[in-house]
């Protein structure tokens, strides 16, 4: 069909067919140009695809994550910073580790009190395994139900003296809130300043060998005879020391005086480096070798919470939440608190103190539950309150029993209604009962009935009740606190050192003439305890009402 010529040429199709021999296909192949370059297409990509596989199948990266591995090390552990001291300035030989106390009790020592318990009324069964009425701050193994008359304060904020903090709203001295802090008040905070020992705390014995007032003169103008054997005006050696330093305390931030920016800033700190120094590792403010140690934990926890409060320094909470959880600890499981941890038996002295404290450290900022604790409190106190003679009595440690007292005290000093006092003041702080309650407003205003007023007669005189009375009538407000409030400042500072009739007319009205100047006679149920520096300062708290706590408003006002 084509010419020899090749003038018409056939496409070959030889490249389709593998057999066809190679002569023939060279001229197809010849005739197909882009054949070969398919095939040196395929060449070039086997090439390269020798050099790139082999790489590609190596475990590969691997080297290069140890070597990273390598080249960087590991930096070194970061070193903690040592934990940090609190810092006072005057601080001087400060100790870290708490005091071991050496004391040795005897069995004879006349701290204990009387066992003896016969009640005026048929009253119910007493709950408590330990049936006695009486009690002491000296330890005594057998009966020892010890109470230094150290009597309960809550705290709520704000003085004069201090920033503010978590107190703000606590009434203050001044035209703004409670009325100016008068002299009485400021002599005897004053007397405790002057009579501070060098290690900070306040001692029941030492107190005249502490003073700074030289030259000053120490007349012991009591026209009371000693109860007890007390020599001249000194409480029991040791037994009371860290309460009384705590209880010190208390008188000086009544008013709103903290350690940071007041006056008496000196005085709180170095009170405050002892305190620290005796608080144990579980919390407790001292030791725990007598029954003495749960009021003086109480006081101190709730001294240190209120300078917590008072001045906002953070240094301070871990002490006061350690000894919140002491606290706690001690509670007898559903009901209330005596001497020792969860020792089985209660008391309403002991209790309400216990309450207070923790109300305190509740405002203070403290966590814990309170809804716990202050319900088995409720329980203790409505336990042993009942009716008396058509009169609802709350009982120290039974239904309706009267109130203790030392046994060298039995027989001199008329009973009172301090636990009434005490059961007004829980009961209104822990919220269980309202201002509007009935039988709230007749207990407190049993305290207002004629021969329980505060007067200056050996057998009334009982500083420890007259300091309940005051805060509990105070949030009773009305007729009753102005009734209380007449007789309770008239009695106090008539018989103040340095401002009583007898020390005026011999002329000893200044702190430079005379050492007792602002301080109270050790004459009450609890003097031989304590001695001057209890009376002092549980006196200047009673002289604080107004400043301690907000007063609280009925529901139906």
């Amino acid at each position: 069909m084509a010419s020899e010529e090749g003038l018409l040429v056939q496409p070959d199709q030889s490249y389709l067919d593998p057999e066809q021999s190679t002569d023939e296909s060279m001229g197809a192949a010849a005739s197909v140009p882009w054949v070969a370059v398919a095939l040196a297409v395929h060449a070039i990509l086997l090439l390269v695809a020798w050099f790139i596989m082999p790489k590609a199948a190596e475990a590969p990266r691997l080297n290069v994550i140890d070597t990273a591995r390598e080249q960087m090390a590991l930096p070194p552990a970061p070193e903690l910073e040592p934990e940090k001291q609190v810092e006072f300035p005057d601080e001087t030989d400060v100790q870290n580790e708490p005091v071991e106390d050496q004391r040795v009790q005897t069995e004879d020592d006349d701290h204990a009190e009387d066992a003896t318990d016969s009640p005026m009324h048929d009253l119910a069964e007493n709950p408590n395994e330990n049936d006695s009425k009486a009690e002491s701050p000296n330890p005594n193994k057998e009966n020892s139900n010890s109470s230094t008359g150290l009597g309960p304060n809550g705290g709520g904020g704000g003085g004069e003296g201090g920033a503010g903090g978590y107190f703000r709203k606590r009434p203050h001295a001044g035209p703004n809130g409670g009325p100016p802090l008068g002299t009485p008040t400021e002599s005897g905070l004053q007397w405790l300043a002057d009579h501070q020992n060098r290690e900070g705390n306040w001692s029941a014995t030492t107190f005249g060998e502490d003073s700074v007032r030289e030259g000053a003169k120490h007349t012991y103008n009591v026209e009371f005879n000693d109860i007890g054997g007390a020599t001249g005006d000194q409480g029991w050696a040791d037994t009371c020391d860290i309460g009384l330093t705590g209880l010190s305390i208390l008188a000086f931030t009544g008013p709103g005086y903290d350690h940071k920016t007041s006056k008496h800033k000196r005085t709180l700190r170095q009170a405050l480096l002892y305190l620290r120094k005796v608080q144990d590792n579980d919390g407790c403010f001292g030791d725990k070798q007598d029954d003495q140690f749960i009021y003086n934990h109480a006081i101190s926890t709730m001294a240190v919470a209120e300078l917590y409060g008072l001045s906002g320094d953070a240094v301070l909470r871990p002490m006061v939440q350690r000894a919140v959880d002491f606290i706690l600890r001690a509670q007898n499981p559903g009901m209330g608190w005596r001497y020792g941890v969860q020792p089985t038996f209660n008391d309403t002295s002991v209790t309400g103190w216990m309450v207070l404290t923790l109300h305190t450290c509740e405002l203070a900022g403290a966590q814990f539950d309170t809804s716990h604790c202050y319900t088995d409190a409720e329980k203790w106190f409505e336990l042993v309150t009942i009716d008396v003679d058509g009169y609802p009595k709350c009982g120290y440690d039974k239904p309706g029993s009267d109130n203790a007292r030392l046994r060298s005290a039995q027989g001199v000093f008329d009973s009172n209604p301090s636990m009434d006092a005490i059961y007004v003041m829980s009961m209104l702080f822990m919220g269980k009962r309202d201002l509007d309650d009935s039988q709230i407003r007749t207990m407190a205003r049993t305290c207002t009935q004629k021969g329980f007023l505060p007067e200056w007669k050996q057998e009334k005189i009982d500083y420890y009740y007259w300091y309940y009375a005051s805060l509990a009538l105070y949030q009773l407000g009305g007729s009753a606190w102005d009734q209380w409030e007449k007789s309770m400042v008239k009695t106090l500072t008539d018989n103040q050192r340095g401002f009583s009739e007898i020390d005026r007319q011999a002329g000893l009205t200044s702190a430079k003439l005379l050492d007792e100047h602002g301080s109270w006679d050790p004459v009450g149920a609890w003097g031989t305890a304590g001695g001057r520096v209890y009376a002092t300062a549980i006196n200047c708290l009673t002289l604080e009402t107004h400043y301690r706590h907000e007063r609280m408003t009925s529901k139906h006002k």
